[in-house]
């Protein structure tokens, strides 16, 4: 677990902060861009755990999380409100599967961002523009008003900067430009430099936002492996009802240096055991949105009741989310 201190605080809006964090022991915080932090905090003795999008890049000299107030967020709403210069955070290490890959390559990359689902676009985009490569930058941002648009200052000097290799394009709702489903298909043609099969798509919003882009670009007939989804809210921690009975089952998880053999009992995810069984594996979401509990499945058979967050190409790779994957056979063995 992680001791991080608030080094500094800077707010983006009047309900959006973002927070400056360093390593009590001075330790290098290892991350890479799109990741998220899971803050754990103690409340009222139950353990609660809230993942933040981190906003800075990792060649950059401090970690950086932006917070937004959510509506009935318990845990944003105190932050906002008492967080100040000093106070030392428990933290689980970074986490997410957000990330870009392959920008060396000539290709286009389209960032879709709605509100808040900027702050983790905003570390990719300002890490792959500090690096060589051939690709070219789309960012397509969905805000309320101009007041709104955070980060816009940045944004600007990164275009500014980089105007050769980064395209924004502004999308205000006041102005009666809200993304839809045309909108989204002719901005994509009319921004593509390279072939569209070979683009790769991040989206980063609310659920609906998410979904409308997600069909629509499969509806233009490219590949779902291309594109990768972000959820910006995850302060609503629900665990899923299995719809299935689970029977019990054997599972032996490799964490670290120790392998543990435990007992999954009925309708009990793989997480869920682990927990009961003092096994602290890492986790934030428990609703299979976040990939924080993310495994690689060795052997035997286990089933996901809810993935929001892995691809196909993961899938294949074997690997689960074990806050909502269960064991169906007696030899399952996961890896962390």
């Amino acid at each position: 677990m992680l001791q991080l201190q608030v080094e500094d605080i800077k707010w983006e809006a009047p309900d959006t902060a973002t927070y400056f964090l360093r390593d009590v022991a001075d330790k290098k915080i290892i991350y890479k861009a799109g990741q998220f932090l899971t803050l754990v905090f103690n409340h009222h003795n139950e353990e609660l755990r809230r993942s933040y999008s981190i906003s800075s890049s990792p060649d950059e000299g401090r970690l950086a999380i932006t917070i937004k107030r959510v509506p009935n967020g318990e845990l944003s709403r105190f932050l906002l409100t008492h967080a100040k210069i000093g106070d030392i955070w428990q933290a689980v290490e970074p986490a997410g599967r957000f990330i870009v890959s392959n920008f060396e390559q000539a290709k286009d990359i389209f960032f879709f961002a709605a509100g808040s689902g900027i702050t983790p676009i905003l570390s990719q985009i300002k890490y792959v523009l500090n690096r060589e490569g051939k690709s070219k930058l789309h960012l397509i941002y969905s805000s309320r008003s101009a007041g709104n648009i955070l980060f816009k200052a940045s944004l600007d000097i990164l275009q500014q900067q980089h105007h050769e290799r980064l395209n924004i394009v502004h999308l205000l709702s006041n102005d009666a430009r809200r993304l839809n489903n045309v909108m989204a298909e002719q901005l994509v043609r009319q921004q593509a430099r390279f072939d569209l099969q070979q683009a790769q798509f991040y989206l980063c919003g609310p659920f609906d936002y998410m979904r409308m882009i997600r069909l629509t670009l499969i509806y233009m007939g490219l590949p779902a492996d291309n594109i990768r989804k972000e959820n910006f809210v995850l302060e609503t921690v629900t665990v899923s009802n299995a719809r299935t009975s689970f029977a019990p089952h054997k599972v032996r998880i490799v964490f670290g240096d120790e392998t543990h053999d435990i007992m999954a009992g009925e309708n009990q995810s793989i997480l869920q055991a682990a927990l009961q069984n003092k096994i602290g594996l890492p986790y934030s979401c428990r609703a299979g949105i976040c990939s924080t509990c993310t495994a690689k499945c060795k052997s035997g058979k286990v089933v996901m009741t809810v993935n929001e967050v892995l691809t196909d190409a993961d899938l294949a790779d074997g690997l689960v989310l074990t806050c909502t994957g269960y064991a169906v056979t007696d030899d399952v063995v996961i890896e962390f």
